[in-house]
């Protein structure tokens, strides 16, 4: 898919390591629409995703002039909505939405 956040001059939109994943995209929509195909891809291969252990996490511009909105809408993995968090613990660090 040619969605996801360029980082080095490449299209990154998943890092996994065993079974912890973080999506990364530029815009809500562009999450959802990962989060959807991941769902569909999982259901293929008879895999699912836990949502209790599911966040979402927004991180901001540098530049605050590009701030378009902070309310954004919930987003959906499946049926279940996923939650909205300012920090988060990824294979043993502690992600915050300042990159901190």
């Amino acid at each position: 898919m040619n969605v996801g956040c360029k980082i080095a001059g490449h299209m990154i939109n998943i890092v996994a390591y065993a079974d912890d994943t973080v999506l990364l995209a530029p815009s809500w929509r562009a999450l959802q629409l990962l989060m959807t195909t991941l769902v569909a891809q999982a259901h293929a291969i008879d895999l699912h995703c836990n949502t209790d252990k599911t966040v979402a996490m927004v991180i901001p511009p540098r530049n605050r002039r590009l701030v378009v909105g902070n309310d954004f809408s919930l987003f959906k993995l499946g049926h279940k909505i996923i939650k909205y968090v300012s920090s988060f613990k990824y294979l043993g660090h502690v992600i915050t939405e300042l990159l901190r």
